[in-house]
């Protein structure tokens, strides 16, 4: 009796299964492409007990149809109910699986030319966040290319691998990971790296409360400019909330940076903040022209309205810096600690009070104190704008 109640119900099952999968298969061969405005065309679609919809070699114009080009194709995609939900009447999916998949889009005065696809989405108050209904979705070998019309910029992600893990059907709980090949011309140069990510990302109903993660940079390029690797990890809560109830950290690890004197005019920059460090000592500093560095640590916190820079440590062949930094919103206040060093010429600087006029120790002349102090209101001018802590009430003075 029982084994006769299990394959009862599990042929009720594999029939509503089934014909879920055909009513998904004939929207997909009747209605898709009128609904989108485009054309659709595959080389087979077909039914498996075991994968779902499978779908071979599909692909969607841009809009009208192929003359203008290709939107999206895949070598395969694979489309699985989830059969619980099937059995309720509604729609969820445990898989869909992308392989090989091109997708290219482009911006033209600022709109994008997929905003018609979002007519598939259904209609609701709700956000994507929250009406996401699969499981699982990934993408394996994919490709995708962004063209920017309105700033003539473009960025293509290739050799990309996606794995998208939905954690509920009643919340927006999320798992991403993303590694890939990226590459985009910047100023003119041609920019590449190899990148990985992967975070978590909570939602509630307004919109995202928390994240954390981690991302890696690796053979980083920028013209003949060079990066061995680089790493950010983050932890961000109560982002929903004001600035001040807000509790963020994160952390900046590079090393193997290498930017030759005529590359991206960053010896300009460096010789012009070296020329402070002289004034500061009274001790000149050498020019200059290769920057190559060996390590940065960046470690920093936002938590009750207070913006510090925890450890700050850089190693570079023409400066070694240690630096320390609190922007205190409620109070208005900044503490800053500074230590570098540039061959035999050496800094130990402090300054703290009020953050538009603190104190900076030790004394010096007039004119280099009023540098250094319009060089922290900057800082803070700039962190201020980041994160509204405190009114913002400081004018950037440039030094």
């Amino acid at each position: 009796m029982l084994a006769v109640l299990v394959l009862g119900g599990g042929g009720f099952a594999y029939i509503k299964y089934k014909k879920f999968s055909g009513y998904l298969i004939d929207s997909i061969n009747s209605q898709a492409g009128r609904k989108l405005g485009r054309q659709i065309k595959f080389k087979k679609i077909s039914f498996s007990p075991l994968e779902g919809v499978v779908i071979d070699e599909p692909c969607v114009s841009r809009a009208p149809d192929f003359t203008k080009g290709n939107f999206f194709c895949a070598a395969r995609v694979v489309i699985r109910p989830e059969f619980a939900e099937l059995m309720r009447n509604r729609v969820y999916f445990a898989n869909i699986e992308l392989d090989k998949p091109v997708i290219k889009i482009r911006e033209t005065g600022g709109k994008w030319d997929f905003e018609d696809l979002l007519a598939l989405l259904p209609t609701t108050s709700k956000g994507l966040y929250l009406t996401w209904n699969a499981k699982k979705m990934s993408l394996k070998g994919a490709t995708l290319e962004m063209d920017f019309a309105s700033s003539g910029n473009s960025v293509a992600f290739e050799n990309a691998d996606l794995t998208l893990l939905h954690y509920s059907a009643l919340a927006g709980n999320f798992s991403l990971n993303l590694s890939g090949d990226v590459k985009t011309v910047l100023k003119g140069q041609l920019v590449t790296a190899k990148v990985e990510l992967k975070t978590d990302l909570n939602f509630e109903y307004a919109g995202l409360t928390s994240t954390f993660g981690r991302m890696e940079f690796g053979d980083a390029a920028m013209g003949a400019a060079t990066l061995k690797k680089a790493a950010l990890s983050w932890e961000l809560f109560d982002i929903n909330k004001s600035v001040q109830e807000r509790n963020y950290t994160a952390k900046l690890t590079a090393e193997g940076l290498s930017i030759p004197a005529q590359s991206c005019g960053a010896s300009k920059a460096v010789n012009s903040a070296m020329e402070l460090l002289s004034s500061a000592t009274g001790k000149a500093t050498p020019r200059c022209e290769d920057i190559e560095m060996e390590n940065l640590t960046l470690d920093s916190a936002l938590k009750g309205g207070v913006l510090s820079v925890k450890q700050l440590d850089l190693a570079t062949n023409f400066l070694n810096l240690k630096n320390k930094y609190e922007l205190n919103g409620p109070a208005r206040t900044v503490k800053i600690e500074l230590n570098a060093s540039a061959g035999d010429t050496k800094l130990d600087l402090t300054a703290s009070g009020p953050m538009d006029k603190p104190e900076i120790l030790p004394v010096m002349s007039v004119t280099l104190n009023n540098r250094l102090s319009d060089s922290v209101r900057n800082i803070n001018a700039a962190f201020l704008k980041l994160f509204p802590i405190a009114p913002v009430e400081l004018t950037a003075v440039k030094s």
